[in-house]
């Protein structure tokens, strides 16, 4: 099946203006027959068959044609050339406007050229526009799913993103029959850095966490604020030893950076997809009451989720808020 869709891919790339054939040969492709046919016209070349006034109209589809296709420099060069060809001829006598009056015969040769110009030059123009309005809307568009799925104040992604990457990435890793880590990260007292130096202060400790977890994760890695001052990490193809290292390494980077952090630490607990669970929110579950027998321990440490560990009520941040203030 990929094969076939490959090979669809090539011939449709073949048969694309930005295949094998460039962007001057295929202004060649419009530019000659249409310098031909003015030229014809206004040569006389076929007045003893065919009027040759109702033909100047021929030449119209393709400038609109260069109008659609190509840039404004070549639809001016383009416009130009076939009115200097009609100039020419009908000072030397030839072409379809010479048969009237001297005067009729110059109104018609400016209408003929004001007609050129105009749809040239005007339609190419409002091509330029709605090309570039396009690209506005699509950097927009772009720029409005990353704030969607990224946290405004660390720029880390959101709980948002994390469940649908989660999901799609256990049924890769289902697929593949590897390992996923999940390290659920909770600050230690931060509640206390808010309350003594301000949320200014806390914003920045959030902020320099971010920028932490970004050190110690790999490009295949993902951090996530999952939520007030909770962070999560996805560690696809990591072993259960692996994931306690990095956590580890984290626990100990932040606690090291403890002046700068106003003496915040983490607690972090670390489940691995299918040893802990099977499914996205069991495995943010298993993390979680992981997390929080690290908080149950002391905090500032890392523990590995356990099946006999105590469980959780989902209203533990109701009861004790986190138990870290």
């Amino acid at each position: 099946m990929k094969a076939k869709m490959s090979a669809v891919a090539r011939k449709r790339h073949r048969m694309s203006p930005s295949g094998p054939l460039s962007y001057a040969g295929r202004l060649l492709l419009i530019a000659l027959p249409m310098l031909a046919l003015t030229y014809a016209i206004f040569g006389d070349a076929w007045a003893p068959t065919l009027p040759s006034l109702p033909l100047t109209f021929t030449i119209l589809p393709f400038v609109i044609w260069t109008a659609l296709r190509f840039g404004w420099r070549e639809v001016t060069a383009l416009n130009a050339l076939v009115c200097i060809i009609a100039v020419w001829h009908t000072i030397e006598g030839h072409g379809p406007f010479v048969s009237a009056p001297l005067g009729t015969s110059l109104l018609l040769l400016l209408a003929f050229m004001g007609t050129v110009v105009f749809t040239g030059i005007v339609l190419n123009t409002v091509v330029g526009e709605r090309g570039r309005a396009f690209e506005a809307l699509a950097q927009a568009l772009k720029t409005l799913k990353e704030e969607a799925i990224r946290d405004p104040l660390t720029n880390l992604y959101n709980r948002r993103f994390l469940r649908d990457y989660l999901s799609r990435e256990l049924l890769r890793a289902a697929r593949e029959g590897i390992r996923v880590a999940v390290i659920m990260i909770d600050l230690d007292r931060f509640k206390r850095v808010n309350d003594t130096a301000g949320h200014a202060a806390g914003d920045f400790v959030l902020m320099e966490i971010a920028t932490l977890l970004k050190r110690h994760i790999r490009g295949t890695d993902i951090a996530c604020r999952y939520g007030g001052e909770e962070f999560t990490l996805v560690l696809p193809s990591a072993t259960l030893q692996s994931a306690r290292s990095r956590g580890e390494a984290i626990c100990s980077a932040i606690r090291e950076e403890g002046v700068q952090l106003r003496g915040v630490t983490a607690s972090l607990g670390v489940a691995i997809f299918p040893d802990h669970a099977a499914e996205p929110e069991s495995l943010l579950r298993a993390a979680d009451k992981a997390l929080y027998d690290a908080k149950g321990r002391g905090r500032n440490q890392v523990r590995i989720f356990a099946r006999a560990a105590v469980k959780i009520s989902p209203l533990r941040a109701k009861t004790a808020k986190r138990a870290h203030a």
